[in-house]
C-alpha cells in the first residue's frame, strides 16, 4: 500500500471530525448570537432559575420530548451553562439567599430532575460531574429501584434509581428531594392522605439515605395553601412547582417557580427560555401568593402529567 494511501486513511477521518466539529461550533455560535443577551453577572438579585428536566435519555422508547431530553443535548445546555459563567446552587441556598442574606456566587442557577429516574444517574450525573455542578432529584419513595408506576398507563415503562444509586449522588453532593411516596394529585385526595404522602416520603428518604431531606416537589405541579402549609409543617425549607419563572426575593419558599426544559429545545430555544425570565416584569411575585401553579384565585386545572410531546 503507498505511502498516499495511507496518508488519506489516516487523514480523511480526522478531517471529517474537523468538519463536524467546526459545524457544531458554528451552529452553537448562531444559536447564542441569536438568543437573547444574558444579563450581567450577578448574585442573584434578578431572580434564580430553577431548572426542571425529568429524564435525560437517548431512547425514544422511554418517553416523547416533553419529558426526556437526549443527553446530546443536555451535555449542550451544561457547556453552555459552565461557559457563561453560571454557578450551580441548591434550593436551601436560594432560601437563604433571600431569607438571610447568603452571598451566592455570580449566575445562580438550580437544576433540578422530577420522579427519579435511573437515567438521572446513567445519563445525566456523568454530565453534571463533568462541570463541576450539583442538582436536585425529586425522588417518588415508594418507587426507588422499581418502574413508573404512577404513569405507566400513559408513559412507557422506565426504570427509576436505586437506593445505591441515590447514595452515590448524594455523597457528590446531589441533593435528594421528595416528591411523595406514590405520585398522587394531591389537590384531589384527603387533606390527611396528603400529608402522609408528605410527611412519610420525607421520611422514608430521610431513612435509607441517612441525611435530611429538606426539599420537596408536588406532583403534576397541583398545590394549594393548605398544602402549602402542610409542607412546611412537615419540616422541608422549601417546594417547588410546574409554575415558570424565576425565584424572586419575595417569593412564598413553599411555592417557587421553575423553568422548564424540554428535549425538543435547541440551543437557542434553551437559552432563549432560560434568558427571558430575567426581562419579565413577572419574574417575582413580591410576595403575591400563588393559589396554583400559573393561576392566581382560579379554579385549579385538572391533574394530569406534563405533556411527552
Amino acid at each position: 500500500m503507498s505511502t498516499r494511501i495511507l496518508t488519506a486513511i489516516v487523514t480523511l477521518p480526522l478531517l471529517f471530525l474537523l468538519v463536524l466539529g467546526g459545524t457544531r461550533y458554528a451552529a452553537d455560535s448562531l444559536a447564542q448570537s441569536l438568543a437573547p443577551p444574558l444579563p450581567p453577572p450577578e448574585g442573584g438579585e434578578r431572580g434564580i432559575p430553577i431548572l426542571m428536566y425529568h429524564k435525560v435519555n437517548p431512547d425514544p422508547r422511554t418517553g416523547g420530548l416533553g419529558l426526556r431530553v437526549p443527553p446530546q443535548k443536555f451535555a449542550r445546555q451544561m457547556e453552555y451553562l459552565a461557559g457563561h459563567g453560571f454557578h450551580t446552587v441548591s434550593l436551601t441556598d436560594v432560601v437563604d439567599h433571600f431569607q438571610k442574606g447568603k452571598p451566592l456566587p455570580p449566575r445562580p442557577v438550580v437544576i433540578t430532575f422530577d420522579d427519579g429516574y435511573l437515567d438521572n444517574y446513567t445519563y445525566a450525573f456523568p454530565i453534571l460531574k463533568k462541570y463541576g455542578f450539583t442538582a436536585t432529584i425529586f425522588v417518588v419513595a415508594n418507587t426507588v429501584g422499581k418502574t413508573n408506576v404512577f404513569d405507566a398507563k400513559i408513559q412507557p415503562v422506565n426504570k427509576m434509581a436505586g437506593w445505591r444509586e441515590l447514595k452515590e449522588m448524594a455523597d457528590y453532593g446531589i441533593t435528594i428531594g421528595a416528591h411523595t411516596l406514590d405520585h398522587p394529585c394531591l389537590t384531589q385526595i384527603p387533606l390527611e392522605e396528603a400529608r402522609h404522602q408528605i410527611k412519610e416520603s420525607k421520611a422514608l428518604l430521610e431513612a435509607h439515605l441517612g441525611r435530611p431531606v429538606e426539599v420537596f416537589c408536588y406532583p403534576y405541579g397541583k398545590y394549594n395553601h393548605e398544602l402549602a402549609r402542610v409542607v412546611r409543617e412537615s419540616g422541608y425549607r422549601a417546594a417547588v412547582t410546574t409554575g415558570q419563572g424565576l425565584a424572586g426575593p419575595g417569593d412564598d419558599p413553599f411555592t417557587l417557580k421553575r423553568v422548564r426544559v424540554k428535549g425538543s429545545y435547541d440551543l437557542q430555544k434553551f437559552i432563549t427560555e432560560l434568558v427571558k425570565h430575567y426581562y419579565s416584569s413577572r419574574a417575582h411575585t413580591n410576595g403575591r401568593q400563588v393559589l396554583f401553579s400559573g393561576q392566581t384565585g382560579k379554579t385549579p386545572p385538572r391533574c394530569g402529567i406534563i405533556s411527552s410531546r
